[in-house]
């Protein structure tokens, strides 16, 4: 089907006519325009500004929160302070074993002494002494680390995400 634009609106090949804007765009239309200006036949709304876009699969035309959408997002990094954050914990019930800590000796009370001939026990002489050790020990028990203390976060998050400015016209 052919159509020829007239001065009185669009004419169709079957005869028919459309000589009414309001046949295609619904008068008391709502639309967003990513322009400075509203089109010819369109109002620019001032009711919304600094507002986000919202898509819903429900009803629309509705409109909510309380923040403005810079001071959300502004133009600029935005610094966060937090001192004095309290920190507490517990590593802990780990039992060591053998090959994760070194062999080691503990000494024990008792004393060796060995005579190796002549001299006089009260002067030493022909007496050797060592102490005694229980042997290589490692591993065997559980244990914990207990942990506390406070850490101050001082920094800054970039929350300047790309927008792009639209206005809200709506049909005459």
């Amino acid at each position: 089907m052919s159509a020829k634009l007239t001065s009185g609106g669009v004419t169709f090949g079957d005869g028919t006519s459309l000589t009414s804007k309001y046949g295609v765009i619904p008068q008391s239309s709502v639309s967003v325009f990513f322009q400075s200006s509203a089109p010819t036949g369109w109002t620019k709304s001032t009711s919304y500004n600094d507002y986000a876009l919202r898509v819903v699969s429900g009803t629309g035309g509705g409109s909510g929160g309380s923040s403005a959408f810079s001071s959300i997002f502004p133009t600029s990094l935005r610094p966060v302070s937090q001192p004095g954050v309290s920190m507490t914990g517990t590593v802990g019930a780990h039992t060591l074993t053998n090959p994760q800590i070194p062999l080691h000796e503990h000494p024990s009370a008792a004393v060796a002494l060995t005579y190796t001939g002549g001299g006089d026990v009260q002067y030493g002489g022909g007496w050797t002494r060592s102490t005694q050790t229980t042997g290589g020990n490692g591993g065997g028990g559980a244990h914990d680390h207990p942990w506390s203390g406070s850490c101050d976060f001082t920094g800054s998050f970039d929350m300047r995400i790309t927008y792009m400015d639209v206005i809200v016209c709506s049909f005459n």
